[in-house]
């Protein structure tokens, strides 16, 4: 019998749309070859035998292991991983069933001059060459390729979790009022926490011109003062995306209308800069300089 994928945690797909919607990651301390001693975010769906092997791999692979480090603030990877952790249950269920299509299909796999040194390294190593192998793009899109390309019945719950927002800043991005309230109060993580891009979930909010969650943010202690690592003010945000109605909020909150970014522009200058007179004039009667 072919080689049988290796063993992953299991998502049960008739809950996968309440498992989406709690995504908050727990940590685990991870000692490194190289003496260091890190927090590793450990999705909630991770078995435990699982995870021992993953540990096992990222104690001996220090610059993997700093990578993964912020991995719950990264939604397109989590995205990512979520994804190929269905369609290897996918496959692996079939597989323990005795589908012959799908056996047929991984036995010619196995024995393909391009993938054999994959399946050699899975029966050798399990996780360990699991992991080395699963963000390889252009790998396991040819393997999909081989085995026919993504099932019709897998399509429903990839394309949920691609449309299930996966951290605080998708989901105000998105508009979404209350995936950003689930986060909020799972404190997933910091209301202010910057994604890798430097921005908070308020900037992506206001920029997006989503009133309610820009509102929703600003009740939970979101600073509108600072939105991003360039020292731009939601102020800033939404006089340069001509929000002219969350101009007069941020002002009210108390937003300086003179405050200035890294590149010393207020938020005047950046409304000038994207032509959005009706901001324009309006910071002008606030006292804009």
């Amino acid at each position: 019998m072919a080689v049988r994928l290796p063993e992953r945690y299991s998502i049960n797909r008739g809950a996968m749309a309440d498992k989406l919607a709690q995504q908050s990651s727990s940590t685990d301390s991870v000692k490194l070859k190289d003496g260091t001693v890190m927090q590793i975010a450990r999705l909630p769906e991770v078995d435990e035998k699982t995870w021992g092997g993953m540990k096992s791999y990222l104690e001996g692979n220090p610059e993997i292991a700093k990578g993964l480090q912020n991995f719950s603030k990264n939604p397109e990877a989590m995205r990512g991983w979520l994804q190929t952790q269905a369609i290897a249950e996918y496959y692996q269920t079939r597989l323990e069933r005795n589908n012959q299509t799908v056996v047929e299909k991984i036995d010619q796999l196995e024995n393909n001059s391009d993938f054999a040194h994959v399946f050699e390294e899975i029966k050798r190593s399990g996780i360990t060459a699991a992991m080395k192998h699963w963000d390889d793009e252009e790998l396991l899109t040819q393997i999909s390729e081989h085995m026919g390309g993504i099932p019709q019945e897998l399509q429903p719950i990839l394309n949920k979790v691609e449309q299930t927002p996966l951290s605080l800043h998708e989901a105000a991005k998105r508009g979404e009022v209350k995936s950003v309230a689930d986060h909020l109060k799972k404190k997933s993580m910091a209301v202010d926490a910057h994604n890798p891009k430097g921005i908070t979930a308020l900037g992506y909010a206001v920029g997006g011109n989503n009133t309610a969650v820009v509102k929703l943010l600003v009740e939970s202690r979101a600073d509108p003062h600072s939105v991003d690592a360039n020292g731009n003010s939601g102020l800033h945000y939404a006089a340069g995306y001509g929000h002219k109605e969350l101009v007069e909020y941020m002002l009210q909150l108390g937003v300086d209308v003179n405050q200035v970014n890294s590149q010393g522009q207020n938020a005047r200058a950046v409304a000038v800069l994207n032509k959005h007179q009706a901001c324009i004039d309006l910071l002008l009667t606030r006292g804009s300089s």
